[in-house]
């Protein structure tokens, strides 16, 4: 892979102009099912300004951009002959271009209440080219798609105090496929299947902030989903195919806090710091007419970290984690089978002198725990079309990091 970037940034009295670019070159050669093969160019340009400035006495906080870039891909498969590549199967072109705008604004109608409002328009264009002249696919074939559309967003910013935040938000979103949706396989031929976007309207309601010794992220949300993209495996050798569900439920909080526990244990200014991360995921159909209001497989209800670390002025942290998945998800869209529960207990430990270097050791689920980390969903659970992927077991990594 070859990349190159680039940011300008110009200021102004009451704002700034930045500008990215980028250039990327990626070879791809990856044996799985088939032998994949792929080289592509991705290229873009993002201007964006963000800028404050009074309006008839009150602040204004405006931020206005866009995103225009695109990929140029070639794809190409083979039989897998050991790793290696066999007949040919496919040679393809990929095309998107992807366009963007967007506004958004925050009028402070009290020094510390704000109202915001926005909206992103947006363009992506996806072109297919199936060249032909091979065994499996005999015929030239193109198929396109355009998704065009406008996500308003509102929402309300209180500054409680200093470092101390309260807000709600109320926002459309929208996401579009990519070519490993609507690029599916049906037998042993590769079709352009032209797949809806996803789009949804989310509120959601939080808090952020640090007061005294305790410091916190606490978000509420819900979102109201249609043409949600999902995925099932159809063989284990074959990538998941993916269609366009009815409507679904994404509602949960999303809940990160530390709070310092003890002072000055060991020495001066030293501290034990306990950290809690929390996700709750209900994510669920809405009236399907095949699968009712069943949970939607591989997210977990519950997943969490623990820790607690010391941390010594000269640089010195040590830091016991615990990551627990108290029940797992459901394996398949029909709800039958969950994966099972599992806990990992890792330590990381380090040192941090004021020269920039950093010497660091993770050391990760220290009772080689055997656990599924991640699987492909089905519709339906058994032998013959789930597909688990064993967790990493006991392993230790250290380093060293500089900076300056």
């Amino acid at each position: 892979m070859q990349r190159i970037a680039n940011k300008t940034s110009l200021s102004f009295e009451n704002g700034k102009v930045d500008i990215d670019t980028w250039l990327i070159h990626k070879n791809l050669f990856h044996p799985i099912f088939q032998v994949i093969g792929q080289d592509g160019l991705t290229y873009g340009m993002a201007p964006r300004y963000s800028g404050s400035f009074n309006l008839n006495g009150f602040r204004n906080e405006l931020v206005v951009g866009a995103r225009i870039y695109g990929v140029n891909n070639k794809a190409l498969q083979f039989i897998n002959l050991a790793g290696q590549r066999g007949v040919q199967t496919l040679n393809s072109r990929q095309n998107a271009y992807n366009y963007e705008a967007y506004v958004e604004n925050r009028f402070y109608v009290l020094p510390d209440f704000a109202l915001t409002a926005g909206v992103k328009a947006y363009r992506n264009e996806r072109e297919y080219q199936d060249l032909g002249g091979l065994p499996a696919s005999p015929i030239a074939s193109s198929a396109s798609k355009t998704y065009t559309g406008v996500n308003p967003k509102i929402g309300v910013l209180w500054d409680i105090k200093k470092d101390v935040q309260a807000f709600a938000n109320l926002t459309r979103s929208s996401d579009v496929p990519d070519f490993s949706d609507l690029n599916q396989v049906f037998g042993v031929k590769r079709q352009f299947v032209p797949l809806r976007s996803q789009a949804a309207w989310t509120a959601e309601i939080g808090t952020r902030g640090s007061y005294a010794w305790v410091n916190w992220d606490i978000t509420g949300y819900r979102s109201v989903l249609r043409n949600e993209m999902l995925q099932f495996t159809t063989n284990p050798s074959i990538p998941a195919s993916s269609f366009n569900a009815g409507r679904t439920i994404h509602q949960g909080i999303e809940l990160g806090a530390s709070i310092d526990v003890l002072h000055n244990l060991l020495s001066a200014d030293d501290k034990v710091t306990l950290k809690q991360l929390w996700n709750y995921s209900d994510f669920k159909f809405q009236n399907d007419a095949q699968y009712g209001n069943n949970q939607l497989p591989v997210v977990p209800k519950n997943v969490l970290r623990t820790s607690i670390s010391y941390q010594n002025p000269n640089g010195l942290y040590i830091t016991p984690v615990v990551d627990w998945v108290p029940q797992g998800a459901y394996v398949d869209y029909a709800n039958t089978v969950k994966a099972p529960s599992y806990a990992l207990l890792g330590l990381q430990t380090g040192m941090e002198f004021k020269n920039g270097i950093k010497l660091f050791v993770d050391a990760r689920n220290l009772t080689n725990k055997r656990y599924i980390s991640d699987f492909g969903a089905v519709t339906k659970a058994n032998a013959a079309t789930a597909t688990f992927y064993p967790g990493a077991g006991r392993s230790v990594f250290a380093g060293m990091r500089y900076s300056f």
